[in-house]
Parts: structure tokens; sequence; C-alpha cells
């Protein structure tokens, strides 16, 4: 129950980017489609196969997302609300030209409410994003008594 609650409380805050520790995408994607239902919140995710989508209308891709440049500039130009779930990342955060989006996304002051989360086993950031970046484990509970 602390992961959700901990998730929450990064969604409720002012927080730009940050990184969620899982190994299981799947279970953390099926939580935030349960909470764009509740909450009409947009929650978008995206994978490099299909690019991104909204979810709870997964039918619908929006045109020109599927490459990490593309996606990054899409997130900083939009002119709404969106939390974002960007997975397999890991390669792609290390190139500077996406440090740069990154920074102009961070930089940015259009009163947009916008939240980049990159979601994968073992997140790596740039290290000048790293300090400004919150982690969270997802479902660590549950990889524990897995392990006992």
């Amino acid at each position: 129950m602390n992961d959700k609650k901990n998730l929450e409380k990064i969604i409720e805050s002012d927080q730009r980017v940050a990184v969620i520790e899982t190994t299981d995408p799947l279970d953390l994607t099926a939580y935030m489609k349960r909470l764009t239902l509740t909450t009409g919140r947009a929650v978008y995710d995206w994978s490099a196969e299909h690019g991104l989508y909204r979810l709870g209308i997964e039918h619908i891709f929006i045109p020109r997302t599927r490459t990490p440049a593309d996606v990054l500039s899409y997130i900083t130009s939009s002119r709404h609300y969106g939390i974002y779930l960007l997975r397999d990342f890991d390669e792609t955060l290390l190139r500077p030209a996406v440090e740069r989006q990154l920074h102009r996304l961070l930089e940015k002051q259009d009163n947009v409410r916008r939240l980049v989360f990159f979601v994968g086993h073992s997140v790596k950031l740039p290290s000048a994003l790293a300090t400004t970046t919150i982690k969270l484990r997802w479902n660590e509970a549950k990889e524990q008594q897995r392990q006992a």
C-alpha cells in the first residue's frame, strides 16, 4: 500500500521527472489505468514499438511519438495536463540530445502540469538529473514476498 501512497504523493507534488523502478511494469500500468479511469487524469503510456497513447483509449496512438526524441518533444510542447509513463528509455537517457530535452522540460514555465515517469528495472539517469529526480520502487513488498 505504501507504493500507491508514495506514487500519489509524487503525482500531487510539483515534481516533473521521476523514476519508478519495477520488475512488473504491467502491474504499474494497470494501476495507472484505474487511476485515469477513476480520476479523469490524463495518463499516457509509451513504448518504442507503438509510441504514445492515453490509458483507457489504447487503440488511438499519438502520431510522431515513436522515437524518444519525438515523445519528449511532444510532452514539452503539450498544452494539457499529463502524466507520462516512459518504459525502456534506459539507453536513450544517456544521450546528450535527450538530456537537453529533459532540461528544457524541467525549465519550462507555462503552468501546464507535466509529470514524466521513467519506468524500468534499473533506470540510470544522467548525473545532472539524478539529484533533482525522485525514485520510487513499485511492488517492493510483492517482490520481497516472492523471494521469501
